[in-house]
Formats: C-alpha cells, sequence, structure tokens
C-alpha cells in the first residue's frame, strides 16, 4: 500500500503544506520523502500523520478495498455487457478519481478506463487513454502488462489491423498468469471476430466455441448469444448448413426475445441466407421479407435482406412488380453506400431474370471480379458455382474446367 500518496492526498484536500502536517511530528524533508514512497515510514509515524489528518489506518485500508471492488465490479459489468451497471460504476470511479490516481490501483483504473472507452467506441478518448498508458507502462506488474496486451488487440480490432491484433492476443493468451476464465472467453471471443473478419472460418469456428463453453459456464448470457453469431456465420461459410441452422433456430428466438432492436435483424437475414443456400427459396423470403422491415432504410442490413429477398423471388420464379419496386431499393441503397456490391448483384439479378446467358455473360466480366476485388469470397464461390452449372449445361466442357480451377483457388485462398 502506497501510504505516502495517501498522505499527500488527504494532505492536499484538506489545504495543509507539509510543513504545517509534519509540525510536532517529523521533519518536513522526511514527510516529503515519505509522500513521494521513497522511504517507508514506520507505524507510529503513519499513526500520528493520519491522526492529525482525522484518519485511522482502518479507514485507508477501507477505501482502498472499496476501490478494488469498485474496479473489479466495473470491468465484470463490461465482460458481461450490463450497461446499466457499467455507467454506475463508471461515475462512481470518476467521482474517486483523485484518490485513486493515489493509490496502488492507479494503473488498473486507467487501464479499465481504457476498456471502457473501447467498449463505447470512444475512439478519441481511447487514444488519448493510451498516450498516457505508454508514459506509465513501466510501472506495471506482469498481470498489468498481459491485461494491456489483451486491450490492445481489441483496439486493434477496432481499426481492422486484424493480423496485428491475432499476434497480440494469442500472445495474452500464451501468458499463464492467473487472470481468470471470463478474460480467457473475452480473448476467444475476440480472436473468433479477427479470424472471421480474415476469412479463417475454421479458425473463427474454433474460437467462438471456446469462447462459448467459456460464457456459458460464466452465466454470461449476452456474450453467449454474440460468440453464437460468430458460430453461426463460421458454420455457413465452411457449407455447414445443417449445424449453421441450429445455431440459428436458438439465436432468433433468444434476440427475439431480448435483443428484438439490436441483435435480431441481424440473426434474421443470416438465417435467411442459410435458408437460401439450402435450396429453401419459400422461407428464405418470408424470413427476409421480415428482416427487409425491422432494418434501417438505405443501410447496408436493409440492401442485404433486399438482396436475399430478390434472389429467393428469382429462384421461386415469382416475379412482379413488387419484386422491380425492391430492385429499385436495392439500386437506390447502393447509391447510399457507395461501394457498387448492391449495385453489381442487382444487374446480374435483372440480366439473369431476362437471359441466364446475359446473366452469366455479366457475372464473368463485372460481379465475380468485383466480389474478389472487396475481397467477399463466399459471395465470389456461390457466383462462380452459378457459371459453372451454366456452362456444365451447355456442355462447354473447356470453360467448366477453368472456372472449376479458379473455384478450387479460390477456396484456397479463402481458407488461408
Amino acid at each position: 500500500m502506497n501510504v505516502g500518496s495517501i498522505i499527500k492526498y488527504y494532505r492536499t484536500k484538506k489545504g495543509l503544506t507539509q510543513t504545517e502536517l509534519a509540525e510536532g511530528i517529523c521533519s518536513t524533508s522526511h514527510l516529503s520523502k515519505i509522500e513521494t514512497n521513497m522511504y517507508s515510514a514506520n507505524e507510529e509515524t503513519v499513526g500520528l500523520l493520519l491522526a492529525k489528518l482525522g484518519l485511522q489506518l482502518e479507514d485507508i485500508t477501507g477505501d482502498l478495498r472499496e476501490v478494488k471492488e469498485t474496479l473489479e465490479a466495473f470491468m465484470h459489468a463490461i465482460c458481461m455487457h450490463d450497461r446499466e451497471s457499467i455507467e454506475l460504476l463508471n461515475s462512481e470511479l470518476t467521482k474517486k478519481e483523485d484518490y485513486i490516481l493515489t493509490s496502488e490501483y492507479v494503473n488498473l483504473y486507467h487501464l479499465y478506463k481504457l476498456r471502457y472507452q473501447l467498449f463505447q467506441w470512444d475512439i478519441e478518448g481511447a487514444e488519448e487513454s493510451l498516450k498516457l498508458i505508454q508514459k506509465i507502462k513501466n510501472t506495471f506488474d506482469p498481470i498489468e502488462k498481459n491485461i494491456f496486451l489483451f486491450f490492445k488487440g481489441f483496439y486493434l480490432s477496432m481499426h481492422e489491423k486484424y493480423e496485428e491484433g491475432l499476434e497480440t492476443i494469442h500472445e495474452f493468451l500464451n501468458n499463464p498468469l492467473p487472470i481468470g476464465g471470463m478474460w480467457v472467453g473475452e480473448a476467444c471471443y475476440i480472436l473468433s471476430h479477427h479470424y472471421i473478419s480474415l476469412n479463417n472460418n475454421e479458425a473463427a469456428l474454433t474460437f467462438s466455441k471456446k469462447a462459448y463453453d467459456v460464457y456459458l459456464a460464466e452465466s454470461n448470457f449476452t456474450r453467449q448469444v454474440h460468440s453464437q453469431m460468430i458460430l453461426g456465420i463460421s458454420y455457413m461459410r465452411l457449407s455447414l448448413y445443417n449445424e449453421a441452422l441450429t445455431v440459428y433456430k436458438s439465436l432468433l428466438r433468444n434476440t427475439r426475445m431480448f435483443f428484438k432492436d439490436s441483435l435480431y435483424p441481424g440473426v434474421l437475414i443470416n438465417y435467411a441466407r442459410c435458408l437460401y443456400l439450402t435450396k429453401e427459396y419459400k422461407k428464405a423470403e418470408k424470413a427476409a421479407k421480415e428482416a427487409i422491415e425491422l432494418s434501417e432504410l438505405f443501410s447496408y442490413s436493409y440492401g442485404t435482406s433486399l438482396l436475399i429477398w430478390l434472389e429467393s423471388k428469382v429462384k421461386l420464379n415469382d416475379i412482379d412488380k413488387k419484386w422491380h419496386s425492391n430492385m429499385r431499393l436495392l439500386k437506390e441503397t447502393d447509391t447510399i453506400i457507395g461501394n457498387k456490391y448492391f449495385y453489381h448483384h442487382s444487374n446480374f439479378l435483372e440480366k439473369y431474370e431476362f437471359s441466364q446467358y446475359e446473366g452469366i455473360k455479366y457475372a464473368v466480366k463485372y460481379l465475380y471480379p468485383h466480389l474478389l476485388k472487396l475481397q467477399s469470397y463466399s459471395d465470389a464461390l456461390e457466383v462462380l458455382e452459378m457459371i459453372i452449372d451454366y456452362y456444365e449445361s451447355k456442355g462447354d466442357a473447356e470453360k467448366v474446367n477453368y472456372y472449376y480451377s479458379q473455384w478450387r483457388k479460390l477456396i484456397t485462398r479463402e481458407r488461408r
């Protein structure tokens, strides 16, 4: 316990000079050394100084214990995504900030403050915290150093520096310091998020399972849902559709009951996509229609829902005025988003609906290359399969072999 720093804090708070506090107890220079923790005062001197400040050693010990418990509760609330508790505890810590900065928990306070800013996506605040942490990290103990590794990996993921983030978080997990299951679950979840972003779906599947198991043991319901979402996407990208559908059916129930306005529309979109890939076109159309109604107008989720609905209608050979109306909305959505993902898909669908030949020609020239440019490999694989099926139906063995070789290369690239 840094008693000197705490004595200085309360002395300053009461408006006393070092000379005034030291009078009758010790020399001013002796007090200065105590306050800077250069000298460990004996118990009698500490008792006299505290008594003059109207304190007892038990008061300080109790205050420190309370700070420690509040910090632990704060971090636990963040891991649990308990937003109400997070804000209450953050307010409590802010009120005690002056005191905490004089205590032995100053490093943890700065680290947890960084995690709070990352949780809130307060990029500017996180940048400032990182600058401060860089200045004080040479005072970190081994556990604090390891915690900083994890938060740094999380920060890198927010800036889409996934490769660096992976290396950092793996280093955190490989450190055998006793930091607890809560931290391991969070690290595994962030790793699964990194891997799914890099199209390494096998690794994403592995770490989302690990995260889910930890969250289940910790009774962390919100994070169970988050890890299941990555689990479902991983299964789907690996063409394990039955496994994906099993996950999505559970997710649909839970997110509809508890996360209707936040997570449910996204789960519904992935569920609709999985149904489409398993050729359950009528069910896919129904799920996509509900997702359209729940998604924010002209958002990426809205565009994705429209696209699944339009594709399902083509497969059902059910093209009507509503189809053309939604096609115009999809193009308008692409104009707002601006990456031409929906633009090329909409042009392909219109041409394919009119003529398979024209649609495949457009896919070869525009849609497939653009998907590669966007690194949207799962979509690119699906388009390639349509191209291969078309040329196979025409008996064009040369083009079938060529595009099948492209398909094999793409599978290899996605796995890498």
